[in-house]
């Protein structure tokens, strides 16, 4: 039989979705074949460079916040490129982005292209330091203030119910998801029985998404495929 394909769905830049992840990656008692993720190699160490910055801000932000817990949270920034290792560290990894991401970039933002890391950074940061800054769904409904979180796990858990809440559906433009089924199919030729990891933005697995998004592409080539949701 084919494998199965695991689609996990998250938000970039998200510590509930990395917790999520880990503890659906925990009820798994083999290792996948590879686990496909939504980064070019050359993106994701340049975003990887700024964790220390990002764990070196909150130290000073949250008294109860340990070192290890400063690092913690510091592995949400482009959480999906390596968070399957501390589960699966013997297991490869597919980049997903591989040639496309750099250019897509510099087409998007032009010179601004290098800033692209520093401000994913800073806008992980900015949630964490200040959680309980209304989002705007909660500005116009006149919402109760969040209380301040008291704990690492009250922290991520209002941060990851903020950043489901801003998530904005990604547009009609569905060459990635293309293009991701292409590498996938490629390399699961020949792959029997066990199961394939893939981590990327909720909108490629949810089932609602059509069948021109990544799950439904899969699902057309009679893999079978099952999707979980890493929001709250």
């Amino acid at each position: 039989m084919n494998p199965s394909i695991w689609i996990y769905g998250g938000v970039h830049d998200d510590p509930g979705s990395r917790r999520r992840f880990l503890g659906e990656l925990a009820k798994r008692k083999t290792a996948p074949h590879f686990v496909a993720v939504e980064w070019e190699q050359s993106v994701f160490e340049r975003l990887v460079a700024w964790r220390p910055r990002i764990e070196e801000a909150l130290r000073s932000r949250w008294d109860f916040l340990t070192r290890e817990d400063c690092h913690e949270l510091s592995l949400a920034l482009a959480w999906e490129g390596d968070a399957y290792a501390e589960r699966f560290p013997r297991t490869d990894r597919l980049w997903l982005e591989a040639d496309f991401q750099e250019a897509d970039l510099k087409q998007r933002y032009g010179a601004d292209a290098d800033k692209f890391p520093e401000n994913c950074a800073r806008c992980l940061l900015e949630r964490l330091r200040d959680p309980c800054r209304p989002t705007m769904r909660e500005f116009m409904a006149n919402a109760k203030p969040s209380p301040e979180p008291m704990s690492k796990k009250d922290l991520i858990d209002r941060v990851w119910t903020k950043a489901w809440s801003e998530a904005f559906e990604e547009s009609g433009d569905f060459e990635r998801d293309a293009r991701w089924v292409n590498v996938i199919w490629e390399c699961s030729a020949g792959l029997r029985d066990g199961w394939i990891a893939v981590v990327v933005g909720w909108a490629h697995a949810d089932p609602t998404g059509g069948s021109r998004r990544l799950r439904g592409l899969l699902s057309s080539k009679g893999l079978p495929i099952i999707p979980v949701h890493l929001g709250p």
